[in-house]
């Protein structure tokens, strides 16, 4: 595997997760308590959600390229490190908990990451 190869891997992780902690910070301005009509236009207005469809797309894009060079069989597992970045993100920018059992199980995905990277 070439490095820039490795490097838009590890990119698509990284935009995936960057959308899922972008929309997590839109979620949490949102009442659901509130009709679904409102719902609905309180999440069509959200810059924060809608910025994370946008970087969704952009992951979108990248996991494409990925899968047009790539086996699926080691593509996807590989895309578990957006798991181990999302967590990270999550207690970095919205101050989650990471847990022991949370640790732990994030540990075993990087192991499992090296495994199918080293096949």
């Amino acid at each position: 595997m070439k490095y820039l190869d490795f490097f838009l891997i590890l990119l698509q992780a990284l935009v995936n997760s960057l959308a899922q902690v972008v929309m997590k910070k839109g979620v949490n301005m949102l009442n659901f308590q509130q009709s679904l009509w409102s719902l609905c236009i309180s999440i069509a207005t959200n810059v924060y959600i809608f910025c994370g469809v946008l970087i969704f797309v952009l992951a979108l894009f990248l996991w494409l390229y990925l899968l047009s060079r790539y086996d699926l069989s080691f593509l996807y597992p590989t895309s578990s490190l957006a798991f181990v970045i999302t967590a990270l993100g999550g207690w970095f920018f919205l101050g989650e908990s990471i847990s022991f059992g949370r640790a732990a199980g994030i540990f075993l995905i990087l192991m499992g990451v090296v495994c199918i990277a080293k096949s």
